[in-house]
């Protein structure tokens, strides 16, 4: 039994905190779910008891999820995220900063105070590796405050979900916008992003830019790609741990650690 809200349950994140919770909690307990696109009438997210359609910075939005339970839910998976990417992180200008915070950080500090949540679960990459340094963006910095809130007192517990590369409608956002910038190469600010796409096809340049990626994160980590069933097992684990802070996951190695990842303990490249 319980209560369950899993904002952004349509993605790969949501879905694999969805088939966590069956499979730890069983049948009976409820799953509201939030997303939001383009509405289609009756859709349903998989898995889920109820659906909630709608932006969650709207305020009628949250208003329709305190409905449920009078609000209480044991968990929140907070799985959504939009900001600019495509260069490094340190070329974020506050305004960039401030727009991707609106829906990757902000939300997740509102439902806290307008809920009542036992543990509130959000998610982050390793964003200070030097692939990820520069061409994570603005969500770089969001990913940061994730990081930073969650080893903060607050008045829900809070425990953040780490992963290493995954295909995902963040990751392909990512690769356009990398495939768009090659096309003025120039403009490419990194030397290590530059090198990818130097005589060679943007399409090119984008595979390559990836292979480096799992490269570095297999020197850096032991393992990689990351697949969705590694996702799932690492909302297991969670799940399973008795006080989380940070559950890591990349290709098939899971690990907990306490820290956020620091932005200003690492250059740019």
């Amino acid at each position: 039994m319980g209560y369950f809200l899993v904002i952004g349950g349509t993605g790969v994140m949501g879905s694999s905190a969805i088939q966590a919770v069956r499979a730890v909690r069983g049948a009976s307990a409820v799953i509201v779910a939030n997303w939001f696109g383009k509405e289609e009438p009756g859709f349903k997210v998989e898995g889920a008891d109820h659906t909630v359609f709608g932006d969650i910075t709207d305020p009628q939005c949250v208003e329709r999820i305190k409905s449920f339970n009078s609000g209480k839910f044991d968990y929140m998976f907070y799985a959504t995220a939009l900001g600019d990417v495509g260069f490094p992180i340190k070329d974020s200008t506050p305004e960039q900063i401030s727009r991707s915070n609106q829906l990757s950080f902000d939300p997740a500090v509102a439902l806290e105070r307008e809920l009542d949540i036992g543990v509130i679960v959000t998610y982050s990459t390793f964003y200070t590796l030097r692939h990820q340094l520069c061409s994570y963006g603005a969500m770089g910095h969001s990913k940061e405050a994730l990081e930073k809130w969650t080893v903060q007192t607050g008045k829900s517990k809070r425990a953040c979900i780490r992963a290493g590369l995954f295909e995902s409608q963040s990751s392909r956002g990512i690769k356009l916008l990398l495939r768009k910038n090659a096309r003025h190469i120039e403009t490419i600010s990194s030397p290590l992003l530059r090198s990818y796409f130097e005589n060679v096809s943007p399409k090119e340049g984008i595979e390559s830019f990836e292979r480096g990626i799992v490269n570095e994160e297999k020197e850096t980590y032991g393992d990689s790609p990351t697949r969705a069933e590694d996702l799932y097992r690492a909302h297991l684990e969670l799940f399973q741990s008795a006080n989380p802070t940070f559950i890591n996951v990349c290709g098939k190695k899971i690990w907990p650690s306490s820290g956020p990842q620091l932005l200003k303990n690492h250059a740019d490249v």
